[in-house]
C-alpha cells in the first residue's frame, strides 16, 4: 500500500508538470485531448519521467529505511538477546556486534578472520553470532553444528575451523571439525538434533526476516547496520559507538 501511494505520488507530479505546459480549452474538451496532451507534454520534456522516477526511487528508499528504522527499535531487545545464539564477551557489554552470517557464505568467510582479530582486541564488546542457512543445502547441519559447539564452550573454535575450510563441506566434515576441537561427540550429536537448536535457529531467521536482513554477512552494532568487511572498518564502527 505504501509504494502504491508513493507511484500515485509520482503520476501527480507528470500531470502537475503536464498541467503547467498545457493550453487551456473547455472543460468539455480537457477528457478527450487529455492523453494526447500528457503524451506530447512527455514527448517534448522527457525530463519530466526522468525526474519523476527518481522522486519514486527517493521516495521509496526513504519508505524502505523507515521501515527498516522502525523494524530495528521494535526488535532491538532480540537482536541484542544471545539466549538463542552464540556469542563471546560479556553478557552485559555496553557495545553489542551482531553478525547475520552463513556458515557457506563466500562473503562471510572472507569477513571471519577479519572479525576474530576484531573480537581478540575487544574483550569489553559483547559479539553475538545469529546464523542463516539459506546458501546451501548443507548451511542447516552446519548451523545446528554451531549451536551444539557452542552449549559446549566452543562456538569460536568451531567457527574458524569452519569459515576457514577449503573446499565443499558434507555432513562428515562438519563433524570432523566438531572432532577436531574436542567436543563429546555423543553430546554434540545429541544438542545438534534437540528441539531446543531447531528452535532457536527458528527464532534467528524469524528475527533476520522481521528486519529485512536480506543478505550475508550483515553486521550491526548497537543495532545500526555497518558496511564492514575489514578489520579496521569494524574497530573504527565499534570506536564510533563507544
Amino acid at each position: 500500500m505504501k509504494n502504491f501511494s508513493i507511484l500515485l505520488s509520482t503520476v501527480a507530479i507528470i500531470l502537475a508538470a503536464v498541467a503547467t505546459v498545457k493550453t487551456y480549452k473547455p472543460a468539455q474538451s480537457v477528457s478527450q485531448d487529455f492523453a494526447g496532451e500528457v503524451a506530447e507534454a512527455l514527448k517534448s520534456n522527457p525530463q519530466m519521467i526522468i525526474d519523476a522516477m527518481q522522486k519514486y526511487q527517493d521516495d521509496m528508499r526513504a519508505a524502505e529505511e523507515k521501515a527498516a528504522q522502525e523494524a530495528m527499535a521494535k526488535y532491538m531487545d532480540e537482536i541484542n538477546n544471545s539466549a538463542n545464539a552464540p556469542f563471546i564477551g560479556p553478557d552485559n557489554a555496553k557495545i553489542v556486534v551482531v553478525e547475520f552470517f552463513d556458515f557457506s557464505c563466500g562473503y562471510c568467510k572472507r569477513l571471519a578472520p577479519e572479525l576474530e582479530k576484531i573480537v581478540a582486541a575487544n574483550a569489553d564488546v559483547k559479539f553475538i553470532f545469529k546464523p542463516l542457512t539459506f546458501v546451501s543445502p548443507i548451511s542447516d547441519y552446519q548451523a545446528k553444528a554451531g549451536y551444539a559447539a557452542h552449549k559446549q564452550g566452543k562456538f569460536a573454535e568451531f567457527y574458524k575451523e569452519v569459515m576457514a575450510f577449503g573446499g565443499r563441506m558434507n555432513e562428515a566434515a562438519v563433524d570432523e571439525v566438531a572432532n577436531k576441537i574436542g567436543l563429546d561427540i555423543a553430546q554434540y550429536k545429541a544438542d545438534l538434533a534437540s528441539d531446543e537448536v531447531a528452535a532457536n535457529m527458528k527464532a534467528v531467521n524469524e528475527l533476520a526476516q522481521n528486519i529485512s536482513i536480506n543478505g550475508v554477512p550483515a553486521v550491526l552494532i548497537n543495532g545500526k547496520h555497518v558496511q564492514a568487511m575489514s578489520a579496521a572498518e569494524l574497530q573504527n564502527a565499534i570506536d564510533a559507538a563507544k
